[in-house]
């Protein structure tokens, strides 16, 4: 009987992430089933937001931007 367990591939290693199969003494085999596309790929870096979002708000000064979002009519709430 098959069973599967969620785990995630690093490198060489792979990390479980949920219940782990139980241990047993004799090599296994196993098959490795990977997404199309990565995880990570799919999840942008904090670093990669913030560039993106780099002059979303205007060229404006930084007290004029925080006063227009801070009032909440002038953003049509």
């Amino acid at each position: 009987m098959l069973h599967s367990y969620e785990a995630q591939l690093q490198g060489n290693q792979v990390i479980w992430l949920g219940t782990a199969p139980p241990p047993q003494s004799n090599p296994r085999r196993v098959l490795v089933v990977l997404d199309e596309q990565p995880a990570d790929a799919a999840s942008p870096t904090l670093t990669d937001i913030l560039r993106r979002a780099r002059g979303a708000l205007g060229h404006g000064k930084r007290e004029v931007i925080l006063a227009e979002l801070a009032n909440p009519v002038r953003m049509g709430r």
